[in-house]
């Protein structure tokens, strides 16, 4: 099984003058990639940098990441890619919790890593233009070559969003990155891939989803292009200009992507598929999407504990005549187990609720410096997810909340999700989050936050009205919030808890 680190490499030796990458009109061949990340090992060896050192990187997605990533890879050192919305004392705790003895950094976030390191961690800038710039190193370097290195070693720091508290680093091996390609290769959901494939990677490299897709296009040697601008507008152009095959994305950039087609009278592109994860496609949006684009979906559930994806929905699977399919995230990839259990532990029959555990060869090793949190989550070899499922008889995977995120009103259990997809429905509804808020009678109740589609309107009676044409009256919002914008992860989840959080503190201001 070939490691990430040989990946620009082996394209080298295949096509040197091939098309690894591009950014900005700025092309990349897989014989300068190959040079530039052996230059990178030079310029961390001259730094002092040694094997199973951190480093860190601060900035927007561009090419120069890349090198980066590789010749960490090479030189046996942990790369640790960092949120660049972070404020200075997020990414302080980030630098503090890892150590992190050199930081690559764009110009813009100078200030925020000086703020976050105290000016003692020393900085590389990735965009500098002068000497000093890391363009300008690469250049002036000697490649050096790689550092044997053990394939389950830590390679990656990938701190998780801290939806239950201050983010932790979950390591990532080379081994478990490979194995990730290797499963997605083996699962037949990719057999539709040609040679002439060029991908589109518009979500953040500091994510696990936006490097898998990025060494999905390395493993396979065709070009990847580099996006510092998911805005659908962009990604459009871009896709047009390039003649882009595949693409990864967020359910909600589907959505703009196919409003921004119809707004140019567009009714065509050139994808082939369009992946997407952190959310269910909702038949509604499917239907529209596969209408105007013409390609086929893919479907991931995954997370950085699992090194990637655990399950996938492949294309066959987006079958109209199954639309139940839909609300599912598909089937565990070679390799992988899935169970759902109960607080104890135990299993659950088919279709009975409980808490998601996977068990594969891609799980992270542990959480960085973090005995206690590997105590809770990690058990005989399987990870427990927090997050809530069940599996119906054929092993299809249906989400259905965060375990900390279910509703109790009136002593009957509501998963948001459920009722997220029922408001979704609605063709005035762009996205939603519901949570539960404090109530005196029904210990908690309902409460939805809604995202309108440009130029439609809905009042929240008649959206309520909408709602119980689908679900059970315990399951209705009881207060429906609109015009608020929803706070989202990196990888495009809503955090249910930070919207909770504000409400509750406006409810408390107001009394």
């Amino acid at each position: 099984m070939r490691l990430p680190a040989d990946y620009p490499r082996i394209n080298a030796e295949r096509a040197p003058d091939a098309t690894a990458m591009s950014f900005n009109g700025r092309r990349w061949t897989h014989a300068a990639l190959d040079r530039a990340s052996d230059a990178v090992v030079r310029l961390l060896r001259d730094r002092g940098i040694a094997r199973a050192d951190r480093i860190a990187y601060h900035g927007r997605n561009r090419d120069l990441f890349f090198p980066v990533l590789f010749g960490a890879m090479r030189a046996g050192v942990v790369l640790v890619p960092v949120n660049w919305r972070n404020t200075a004392a997020e990414t302080r705790h980030v630098l503090d919790d890892s150590g992190a003895s050199l930081v690559f950094a764009d110009t813009e976030f100078l200030p925020v890593v000086e703020a976050a390191s105290d000016g003692q961690v020393p900085v590389i800038l990735v965009d500098g233009a002068g000497p000093d710039g890391l363009q300008h190193l690469l250049d002036h370097s000697i490649p050096a070559d790689a550092t044997p290195s053990d394939p389950h070693a830590p390679a990656l720091l990938l701190y998780t969003s801290g939806t239950t508290g201050r983010p932790k680093g979950a390591l990532a091996s080379q081994f478990a990155l490979a194995a990730q390609r290797h499963a997605e290769r083996c699962s037949g959901h990719f057999d539709d891939w040609g040679d002439d494939e060029i991908l589109l990677s518009p979500l953040p490299n500091f994510h696990i989803g936006g490097l898998s897709w990025a060494l999905s296009a390395f493993v396979r040697g065709v070009p990847l292009i580099v996006s510092d601008n998911p805005a659908p507008a962009a990604m459009l152009d871009t896709i047009g200009q390039k003649g882009v095959t595949r693409a990864f994305m967020v359910p909600t950039l589907v959505r703009g992507l196919i409003d921004e087609m119809h707004a140019r009278g567009l009714t065509r592109s050139t994808l082939r598929g369009i992946h997407y994860g952190a959310a269910a496609m909702d038949p509604q949006l499917l239907d529209r999407s596969v209408a105007t684009l013409g390609c086929r979906f893919l479907q991931y559930y995954g997370m950085t504990e699992v090194g990637g994806s655990a399950t996938v929905l492949g294309p066959a699977l987006h079958d109209p005549a199954r639309p139940h399919l839909l609300r599912s995230v598909g089937r565990p990839l070679p390799g992988f187990e899935l169970s759902v259990r109960d607080p104890e532990g135990a299993l659950l029959p088919p279709d009975v609720p409980g808490e998601i555990w996977i068990r594969g060869p891609s799980l992270t090793a542990g959480y960085w410096r973090r005995p206690d949190a590997d105590a809770e989550a990690m058990v005989d070899g399987w990870y427990r997810t927090g997050d809530g499922g069940r599996l119906d008889e054929e092993g299809f995977l249906f989400l259905t909340d965060r375990i900390k995120d279910m509703i109790v009103s009136g002593g009957e259990n509501v998963y948001p999700a459920e009722v997220e997809a029922a408001l979704r429905d609605h063709p005035a509804v762009a996205d939603c989050a519901v949570f539960g808020l404090p109530h005196a009678r029904w210990g908690e109740g309902v409460t939805a936050a809604v995202e309108l589609r440009p130029g439609h309107s809905i009042n929240a009676e008649d959206l309520i009205d909408f709602a119980r044409t689908r679900l059970a009256a315990f399951k209705i919002p009881r207060r429906i919030a609109f015009g608020v914008t929803l706070p989202r992860t990196a990888s495009g989840k809503v955090q249910r808890g930070v919207l909770r959080s504000a409400f509750m503190a406006m409810e408390e201001k107001a009394q």
